[in-house]
């Protein structure tokens, strides 16, 4: 496994790190860190998606959460990082 680039479609750079995994998934899954110039993502996959010629970065980066981030704990109402 090697560290990827690639472009997506809103124009941004992303490089894709790996990530530790669960040791019970390390056999059957991936942990990636997609990072870009002002923002830091985490995804998990299953191996055969990601060792493929063209893994399909978009839907990656469409899962993957904010780095330190919860899928159950939403922001605070008029959070600064609403605001671009």
């Amino acid at each position: 496994m090697t560290t990827r680039e690639f472009f997506h479609v809103g124009g941004k750079t992303w490089l894709v790190r790996f990530r530790p995994v669960r040791r019970t998934e390390a056999g059957t899954h991936v942990t990636l860190e997609l990072v870009s110039d002002k923002e830091t993502r985490i995804v998990s996959c299953r191996r055969e998606e990601w060792e493929v010629t063209a893994p399909d970065y978009a839907g990656l980066l469409a899962r993957s959460v904010a780095a330190g981030a919860s899928r159950g704990i939403g922001r605070p109402p008029d959070s600064p990082l609403d605001s671009d």
